[in-house]
């Protein structure tokens, strides 16, 4: 045997251990791949991700009505919260005075970074949504310090129009009077101030 065909005979017996598949039950090698599960990884670093600073309620602040007043929201009639779980699932609220009842969502996340989660359909949802739309490809949400509060991000562009931050809001008035809304707090959730 010369020195090439020695070279090439080593070459093609380490081949199989380098393309080995993580298991025999898992053929692609995608089980490994997603291991760094919502709660264990940021996937980034391999680091373990501390879900414990997004955990909690968050609602939406319409830009055109102060919150806790009630007033005309400039065609805005919504309220919208998010709450993160530490099994790995978040869930909206979407309402509007034009709908009959709220618009519950769950999502299923997966930490990208420290400070943001990707966000894909949860249990139960055949499409991703963000508010009213379903015709959304990717959804993200990234936590900002120092007062939580949240900045999401549809398709890759941000959604800048509301304010996300910690607490769930509730209907004071549900628009009974035309062109006139009330959200403030729920009982008990009002955070406290923030430096």
């Amino acid at each position: 045997m010369n020195l090439r065909s020695l070279t090439l005979t080593l070459l093609l017996s380490l081949a199989p251990c380098a393309c080995q598949p993580a298991s025999d039950d898992d053929p692609d090698g995608s089980s490994a791949a997603d291991s760094g599960s919502s709660s264990e990884s940021d996937g980034s670093s391999g680091e373990a991700f501390d879900s414990s600073r997004w955990l909690g309620r968050y609602h939406a602040e319409n830009p055109y009505l102060p919150f806790g007043e009630r007033g005309d929201p400039r065609g805005t009639y919504v309220l919208f919260n998010f709450e993160v779980f530490p099994n790995g699932t978040a869930t909206s609220l979407y309402d509007s005075c034009e709908l009959e009842r709220g618009i519950p969502t769950t999502y299923a996340w997966t930490a990208v970074s420290p400070d943001w989660l990707e966000l894909r359909p949860g249990p139960g949802e055949s499409s991703l949504r963000f508010f009213a739309d379903t015709e959304i490809e990717t959804l993200r949400v990234q936590l900002v310090e120092p007062c939580r509060a949240l900045r999401f991000e549809v398709d890759g562009m941000p959604s800048t129009f509301f304010s996300f931050l910690p607490g769930e809001s509730c209907w004071v008035d549900r628009c009974t009077t035309p062109g006139t809304m009330h959200v403030d707090y729920c009982a008990g959730e009002e955070p406290p101030a923030c430096p």
